[in-house]
């Protein structure tokens, strides 16, 4: 499991791009998978996503979404696979 975003530093107004996925080298036979992807400043959550995805389909492996920035600060990206488990990344807003 991997989550990475486009820009570690951005301006506030701007868009983010986060990426989960799945990595290549894991053998997987769910036939479904769940996200859920959460946004924190200072352990709050301020934006969380809940997808799921059928084998075969779109986002079963990997998924790809865009947030808008609304305030400075210091943000984490944590995305969960359930059933495959956890990671994170981090992102600095700028004024």
């Amino acid at each position: 499991m991997a989550v990475e975003v486009e820009e570690g530093e951005c301006r506030v107004g701007g868009a983010v791009v986060i990426r989960a996925c799945l990595r290549p080298e894991v053998q997987c036979l769910c036939l479904e998978h769940v996200w859920e992807i959460r946004i924190l400043k200072a352990g709050r959550v301020v934006r969380e996503w809940r997808l799921a995805a059928r084998a075969g389909e779109p986002g079963y492996r990997y998924i790809t979404l865009e947030w808008r920035l609304e305030e400075s600060g210091e943000y984490r990206v944590e995305a969960r696979l359930v059933s495959h488990g956890t990671a994170s990344a981090s992102i600095r807003v700028l004024c």
